[in-house]
């Protein structure tokens, strides 16, 4: 009975984990990127889709985008959900369905002044399939003061599968610890948090810049089956190769970027 109780209890965990999965995936966005040593089209970066007070926005980390030429900015979209083709649910790269990169031409896009953050400002989305993959920022989003485990899910360069001249991209998923970024690296770590990831991990982490911060959530409904939630607590811009972290900023400064920004949208 033990071990068909623990049975049970690793599918239950299995499932929940796909789920919260399906729930970050559908905000995320690959950046294509020109890779090191300025191989075009050849690296990757990700990106978040957001809604700010009626406008539809990519957030990613601006080093992501300096990476990127203007005229030439190409999307990996978020599908409606992942495909696991049998790899084992857990950390580590995902094996998604082949997608073709989208183009957006001539793009108009924002910085922050100081800080690692920028956006790309997109057209209202009039379908109700493409305003699903965009999530609602509020002004009043903050930190939560409980928040522990914390995942993210993004698209680091290692984890993209050559196929010919060009690559197919697979998704990096992780849950971690909830900390703070190192203040000797970090001169503005009182406006950032680190999630610890798996020690055991040797994937080169570059690419995940710009990947969302997600705190699971309680969706608030009383009903008998669970759904799941996430909301958005931080933007993915650095990662402590020592301390084996990566960081990022809380969504409060987000929020600042936002409001600076609003007559741009």
């Amino acid at each position: 009975m033990a071990a068909q109780s623990t049975s049970v209890e690793s599918t239950i965990n299995d499932a929940a984990t796909l789920a919260l999965a399906n729930a970050m995936y559908r905000f995320t966005f690959g950046i294509v990127v020109d890779g090191r040593h300025a191989a075009e089209g050849k690296g990757l970066g990700s990106g978040i889709g957001v809604t700010w007070k009626g406008a539809y926005l990519i957030l990613t980390a601006d080093h992501v985008l300096q990476q990127t030429p203007h005229e030439r900015m190409y999307f990996l979209l978020p599908n409606e959900s992942l495909q696991f083709a049998g790899d084992p649910i857990g950390s580590g790269p995902k094996t998604v369905q082949v997608r073709k990169r989208m183009a957006l031409e001539k793009p108009d896009t924002i910085h922050a002044d100081n800080d690692d953050i920028a956006a790309i400002i997109l057209p209202e989305q009039l379908e109700e399939q493409g305003r699903g993959h965009f999530f609602p920022l509020d002004e009043h989003d903050a930190m939560p003061s409980q928040a522990k485990q914390v995942g993210v899910l993004g698209y680091p360069g290692e984890a993209r599968v050559p196929v010919g001249d060009n690559f197919m991209a697979t998704v990096f998923l992780a849950f971690g610890e909830l900390g703070r970024a190192d203040p000797t690296e970090f001169p503005d770590h009182t406006s950032r948090i680190s999630i610890s990831y798996p020690s055991a991990l040797t994937l080169d982490p570059h690419g995940l810049s710009g990947s969302g911060l997600w705190l699971p959530t309680n969706d608030g409904s009383k009903q008998a089956v669970w759904s799941p939630s996430v909301r958005l607590i931080g933007l993915t811009t650095d990662h402590d190769t020592v301390r084996q972290e990566l960081v990022g900023y809380k969504i409060e400064p987000v929020i600042e970027f936002l409001r600076a920004h609003e007559g741009r949208m």
